[in-house]
């Protein structure tokens, strides 16, 4: 009779195993964020110009933020620098503020390409699904500040 109790526990025990790894990995392929026109219809050609305007855009604005990164670093060894250099603070701040503009020119016309694939049906919810997303996000901030922080009304 042990032995059979003790073959029945080690396959319930594996199973279990096997069905909490399953769950964890299911868990984790389907919470992978989406991308917004992932939430709408699209024809499979639809679909297929906006994976690659997609892949374009990621890859732009992949290289604006690392120099964005590399910028803010070195502002922050301007301001750490004894004495301070003022101009050289301001004149970092200048290239910041450029690359940024230019993130948000890359976004706009990322956005104005997405919108001419899309019927207007499509269009009202791909702009509602944007919409929600920018008010759910946490308040932005400096990297010093906790990012779990939520939007305060």
């Amino acid at each position: 009779m042990k032995p059979y109790i003790r073959t029945l526990g080690v396959i319930f025990s594996i199973a279990l195993n096997v069905a909490f790894v399953g769950a964890y990995a299911y868990r984790t392929v389907t919470a992978r964020p989406t991308f917004a026109y992932e939430e709408i219809q699209l024809s499979s050609a639809q679909h297929a110009r906006m994976v690659s305007g997609r892949d374009r855009f990621i890859v732009t604005i992949d290289q604006i933020g690392n120099n964005i990164i590399d910028l803010q670093v070195e502002l922050i060894a301007a301001i750490a620098a004894e004495p301070a250099d003022r101009n050289a603070i301001d004149a970092k701040l200048d290239q910041i503020r450029a690359q940024q503009q230019l993130m948000q020119h890359t976004v706009v016309e990322h956005l104005t390409e997405d919108k001419e694939i899309l019927n207007p049906d499509q269009r009202k919810q791909f702009f509602a699904v944007l919409k929600r997303r920018i008010q759910s996000q946490s308040v932005p901030g400096p990297p010093w500040l906790p990012r779990d922080r939520t939007r305060q009304p």
